[in-house]
């Protein structure tokens, strides 16, 4: 019993080491990513004119690899605090909480996104149910492949539970990846604003509240991703 103990605090403090380097080596990245993103925009205002269309393009593009490296390192920053940091607790209205994340998402034109259902005021992490949210819906609108798009938030309540889904009708998951796409770093098919964290992220907040995650796909006609929040916990982490 002894060694067990043993075992398990000398894990703990490894993953705490780990989440710590993670953390500090990634705050160092973004700040050189933004002193190259601060010398690019000042290259591309001062030799626009010199250099020609091509070299211009050629900057846009390596602008838009800082920007996807910086969205990567701030992921990586908020999954490695996950669960060290703790848990700041305030009363919040998801109903604003996610008109708020809509706001914030660059959605498509052909794609429309339904709140079905009045969403619950719960205490809980802001920020943290943010993320949830925020990831889950912005990967239902940006794998999205259908002329017309649709995306639905719904919710139900099950004895002690919150049963939140988000339902689109985009290209849907093949059964062999829906228990791989919760690991990190693993996307299906590629967009620029995917960096194979957020999954892992909204996992990893849910059951930090004692809640689950899974979905239910159809290839071509669509996925449903489910998560669970115990009333209780919710309203009193």
């Amino acid at each position: 019993m002894y060694q067990k103990k043993q075992l398990l605090q000398k894990l703990k403090n490894q993953n705490e080491q780990l989440n710590d380097y993670a953390h500090l080596v990634s705050h160092d990245l973004k700040s050189s990513l933004r002193s190259l993103s601060a010398l690019l925009t000042w290259v591309k205002e001062d030799c626009s004119e010199k250099i020609g269309e091509e070299s211009v393009g050629n900057l846009n593009l390596m602008e838009e690899k800082i920007e996807k490296m910086d969205k990567f390192l701030e992921d990586i920053i908020n999954y490695s605090e996950i669960g060290v940091t703790g848990l700041k607790t305030s009363t919040i209205d998801l109903n604003k909480k996610v008109d708020k994340i809509l706001d914030s998402i660059d959605i498509p034109k052909n794609i429309k996104v339904v709140v079905k259902d009045k969403l619950p005021v719960l205490k809980a992490d802001a920020r943290r149910l943010r993320q949830v949210f925020q990831n889950l819906i912005s990967n239902a609108v940006n794998f999205n492949d259908k002329e017309e798009g649709l995306v639905e938030v719904a919710v139900n309540e099950v004895e002690d539970f919150y049963v939140f889904s988000i339902k689109d009708n985009g290209s849907g998951i093949p059964l062999e990846y829906h228990e791989k796409i919760f690991e990190i770093f693993t996307t299906l098919g590629y967009h620029e604003k995917s960096t194979g964290i957020g999954l892992p992220m909204a996992k990893r907040i849910i059951e930090l509240y004692g809640g689950k995650i899974w979905l239910e796909s159809e290839v071509l006609k669509g996925t449903t991703f489910y998560f669970t929040l115990p009333k209780n916990k919710a309203n009193e982490a």
